[in-house]
């Protein structure tokens, strides 16, 4: 339609000039032939058949933009009436073509998908036989550097995982009642390894507070929003976890950390696919810029206002808002 009006405006304008070179031609070079009466009134029969043809297409134009709101049959009827038979079946073999390319490329981002989450699954046994071994190593040092690599290969595998089911996530939602509390004690089991490794104080202020959302689902987002706190620690790392009902209908729930923060400027880019920002370390963590997408896409899906705010030096702080839904599912 864009492209329509696009054309309308670039016709409008020929027929302008049109107008203007006409009255030029009459009033100017043939003043001493045409009378004024006569030029009127060829300009006012000028004006009458634009303004007619004008009306018509006009009429076409918004049938069309009418039925394109229709079902598809509506549309292919309108279609064949206003471009005629043999034009209607080479845009329909075209629709048709297109169609089938689109279908065909969503189909292999299936396969791909599938496979990336049947690896994650077949990945994590020999994980898990490793670290069985790793227990038996005798040298402790050399037993801590690979349990502390065979933790981040299982939570990569656990971030493809889960990554790979957003593109479906609405077939694998599961809305229930639940306890904030019982949330974060799994997240925190998930990565309790490297929040033991780095000494991380807890602090938790939510009490019996629960939410209606699919728990899998938050576990993961906390998953990604601990990950980044380890990642962008302080020397004397602290964890806060605060819960309160703002009113009857919403709750909000908030994650701070005392780390090294981000850059005020760079707050409204950070939930931008691959976005990394200037506080990349050239320690052990190499960040992807990717976490923090896959918390704004997952928290959109599962209905979740989410906001941050931090200060370099001072720490992070996101904010999950959630509204009571439970009417909608019918919980």
């Amino acid at each position: 339609m864009t492209s329509y009006l696009k054309e309308k405006k670039k016709e409008i304008a020929r027929n302008g000039l049109f107008f203007g070179m006409m009255n030029l031609y009459f009033g100017f070079l043939c003043a001493t032939h045409v009378l004024l009466e006569d030029l009127l009134y060829l300009d006012g029969v000028y004006l009458m058949v634009f303004l007619g043809m004008g009306i018509w297409d006009f009429s076409r134009w918004y049938q069309l933009k009418k039925a394109w709101r229709e079902d598809q049959t509506e549309k292919d009827k309108l279609l064949r009436e206003r471009t005629g038979k043999t034009i209607y079946e080479i845009l329909k073999k075209e629709r048709e073509s297109y169609e089938q390319i689109i279908y065909e490329q969503a189909q292999e981002i299936e396969d791909v998908t599938d496979y990336m989450t049947k690896w994650a699954h077949e990945a994590k046994l020999p994980l898990c036989a490793l670290r069985l071994m790793n227990e038996r190593n005798e040298d402790l040092i050399l037993q801590r550097d690979m349990e502390n690599s065979l933790e981040r290969l299982m939570q990569l595998l656990n971030t493809m995982m889960m990554s790979s089911k957003l593109r479906n996530l609405e077939n694998d939602v599961e809305m229930e009642k639940v306890y904030l509390f019982d949330a974060v004690k799994e997240s925190l089991k998930n990565l309790s390894y490297f929040l033991i490794q780095e000494n991380f104080q807890i602090e938790q202020k939510i009490n019996d507070i629960f939410v209606y959302s699919d728990r899998r689902w938050l576990v993961y987002l906390l998953d990604q929003l601990l990950a980044n706190a380890v990642k962008y620690r302080s020397s004397q790392p602290v964890l806060t976890f605060q819960a309160e009902k703002i009113s009857k209908e919403q709750t909000v729930f908030s994650v701070s950390d005392n780390g090294i923060g981000i850059l005020k400027e760079e707050i409204p880019y950070i939930f931008d696919r691959g976005f990394i920002g200037s506080n990349l370390r050239d320690g052990d963590y190499r960040s992807t810029g990717m976490g923090l997408y896959f918390v704004k896409k997952m928290a959109k899906r599962l209905g979740i206002e989410i906001g941050i705010d931090s200060d370099i030096g001072r720490g992070t702080t996101v904010k999950l808002y959630f509204s009571d839904n439970s009417r909608f599912f019918y919980l």
